[in-house]
């Protein structure tokens, strides 16, 4: 697969065969990841990779405090507090694709948050990891880190394996950090759920689209 076949067939992968990754693809995984650029090469990123034992433990912490309803301060937003219709149309369709793949209706509750829970288990992907960002990095700072991230998305598709961004894990960063014990130098940025696509799932079956050339790029 060469590169523009990767970027255009990553894809984010919510349900993942039941079969190991060993330890060295995890390696050369993160070796290539490690290659993104950044301002000056400050590389103000740090990923941790759990294991079977710490994804339980991280998974059964935050459940917890999401069925006892207990919320934490944020470090940033996941979406703008004053969200435009630009976005609200975005994230409403995406959304729709998603549950529509799974057949759970718009009323069903239930089937939603069970949905959501299954953020915090991985989607039962055999390896998760922990991605910070440096406190010191600022905007662009984030911007690189996000260029890490896309490498390991890339670089998945090379061995056979699909991921998963999770973003969600954001929404609980003192219990995360109790459990991964980062420094206080850090901040929770994401999850990553990696493993072997279950591609007969439909929940891998669906994709959303792309804006236009015309809508994202201006010639002058």
């Amino acid at each position: 697969m060469d590169i523009l076949e990767a970027i255009r067939h990553r894809q984010s992968i919510r349900a993942f065969e039941k079969k190991e990754v060993s330890k060295d693809i995890i390696d050369q995984i993160l070796l290539n990841a490690s290659f993104a650029p950044s301002g000056g090469n400050t590389q103000p990123w740090k990923i941790y990779v759990l294991s079977p034992e710490k994804m339980k433990i991280l998974e059964q912490s935050v459940l917890k405090q999401l069925d006892e309803g207990n919320t934490e301060k944020t470090d940033f937003n996941i979406y703008p507090p004053d969200m435009p219709n630009r976005f609200k149309d975005h994230i409403k369709a995406c959304g729709l694709l998603m549950y529509d793949a799974l057949a759970i209706k718009k009323d069903d509750f239930e089937g939603r948050l069970n949905q959501l829970k299954k953020n915090f288990s991985f989607f039962e992907a055999p390896v998760g990891m922990i991605v910070t960002v440096d406190k010191l990095a600022d905007v662009n700072g984030w911007g690189h880190v996000g260029h890490f991230l896309q490498n390991i998305c890339l670089a998945s598709l090379s061995f056979g394996l699909g991921t998963c961004l999770q973003e969600s894990w954001s929404m609980y960063p003192q219990t995360v950090k109790e459990c991964v014990d980062f420094s206080d130098d850090e901040i929770l940025w994401c999850g990553i759920a990696l493993g072997y696509p279950d591609l007969a799932n439909p929940i891998n079956k669906y994709r959303t689209s792309r804006k236009s050339i015309t809508d994202l790029a201006k010639y002058l």
